[in-house]
């Protein structure tokens, strides 16, 4: 699907979504960069609703949009994560929709501070009024440390239609010295200082909000708490385990996944076999004698054997958690379960009992998706092993998933593109119900 294709379909699914939320009486006050809606979507749509909680609801009961990720990353302020109904391509806009403008432990704007000014109207949304933009897209910035040449040229462009109004915002949020040094950013379109002063910046409002407002400040600092409490219990990235022998394509799938999956999630990682080994790519070596070394005896390998039972419960609660607490996409090239296929690549020399008894033990990803080829397709694209043991393995690979209730079967026979897109979809439709069972949303249950 060429770039063009995606952006036009990205635009008809923002701009169906948002439609049906204004049919639905629900409306939206969109902060910044809505210019070119629905033609070009440039970064996350940000917006203000009076009940951010119900756009998911409402989107799936009127069929405009499926919801496959919602993060809740402030108080009352949730990132969603939209695709196509019955898409069957990769298509996501993401949807920062909040009531109150909370960062950083302050809350900035509150619902009705924002909405007591008045709003341009657009076909199906409001856009804000110019000091109230500027306002915004300054203090996110400045909270961020981030203030680029076009941030400061849209902050200059929004300053010069309504000087006396950003002026006024800008004593709500910054003593009077800060004041004037972004007054005369603004002015001469030179913001030169506040970029080489923007971490004192960022420190005196913050100062300033909190102390003016220290209950407020208080309500917020105790509602986040029981929002990260949360984000523990039910962790919102995904840890998926690609399987297969070799020749099936394994590095290569996830490769593409991780890209073309990554919207759905804040950050993404790729671990090889444990969670103690991350995937470095420029690191990796191919490996072209996997049974090149003579297994370890008993001993060493059940020592072995009870490290690797050690990595994936307390290493696992140690490095991979945190992460999928963070919203985290990860992927494993190989799993535990290959220590069961192909003891001799891993030196294994203990009892195979053994060893499927710790399967039992160990934490499980979230989904297993196993690339089957028959063994001639996969000996032709790899000779690492015989066709004998190739298919020794591929019997393997099968017997073990069907005790998986997680596992996928994948036909990695195909062309790439075939085998990406059914890979994509089953993590989405993953996703999508996850989703729906967490939030109660139509279709939820099942």
């Amino acid at each position: 699907m060429t770039e063009t294709v995606t952006n036009e379909r990205r635009a008809a699914l923002l701009w169906g979504a948002v439609a049906a939320l204004w049919r639905s009486g629900h409306k939206l006050f969109v902060l910044h960069a809505y210019e070119g809606y629905p033609e070009r979507i440039d970064s996350d749509l940000d917006a203000i609703s009076e009940k951010p909680k119900r756009i998911p609801y409402t989107l799936v009961e009127l069929g405009a949009a499926s919801v496959v990720q919602v993060i809740e990353h402030n108080r009352n302020a949730f990132y969603y994560v939209l695709t196509e109904p019955r898409g069957d391509r990769f298509v996501f806009v993401p949807l920062d929709v909040w009531s109150d403008y909370r960062t950083d432990g302050r809350i900035f704007f509150t619902t009705d501070e924002l909405l007591e000014k008045p709003w341009c109207r657009h076909e199906f949304f409001y856009g804000p009024p110019a000091d109230l933009e500027f306002a915004y897209y300054l203090v996110r910035k400045v909270v961020k440390a981030q203030l680029n040449t076009a941030h400061a040229a849209q902050l200059s462009e929004l300053y010069s239609k309504d000087r006396e109004g950003c002026e006024r915002l800008l004593h709500r949020f910054f003593p009077s010295a800060e004041v004037e040094l972004i007054r005369k950013a603004a002015q001469s379109d030179n913001w030169e200082q506040v970029r080489n002063n923007i971490i004192g910046l960022r420190r005196a409002m913050l100062s300033k909000t909190g102390r003016e407002h220290p209950l407020r400040t208080l309500r917020y600092r105790l509602g986040d708490l029981w929002r990260s409490v949360n984000r523990l219990l039910a962790p919102t990235g995904l840890a998926v385990a690609f399987l297969g022998a070799d020749g099936s394509g394994k590095s290569t799938v996830i490769d593409e996944i991780e890209r073309e999956l990554a919207p759905m999630f804040w950050h993404t990682a790729q671990y090889r076999l444990q969670p103690r080994t991350r995937k470095r790519k420029e690191a990796s070596v191919p490996v072209t004698d996997p049974h090149s070394q003579q297994p370890r005896g008993v001993a060493s390998s059940l020592a072995k054997l009870a490290y690797w039972w050690a990595d994936y419960t307390l290493g696992w609660m140690a490095s991979i958690y945190p992460q999928l607490a963070r919203s985290t996409f990860v992927l494993f090239d190989r799993y535990y379960h290959d220590v069961l296929v192909d003891p001799r690549r891993y030196r294994y020399g203990g009892p195979m009992w053994l060893v499927r008894l710790v399967r039992h033990f160990i934490i499980r990803p979230h989904l297993v998706i196993l690339l089957d080829a028959s063994p001639d397709v996969l000996r032709s694209r790899k000779q690492e092993v015989s066709l004998e043991e190739t298919a020794r393995h591929r019997k393997a690979y099968l017997d073990l998933l069907s005790d998986l209730p997680n596992g996928h079967l994948v036909d990695a026979s195909r062309p790439r593109h075939e085998v990406v897109a059914e890979v994509g979809r089953i993590i989405i439709d993953h996703m999508t119900r996850r989703t729906a069972r967490r939030l109660r949303l139509p279709g939820g249950r099942q």
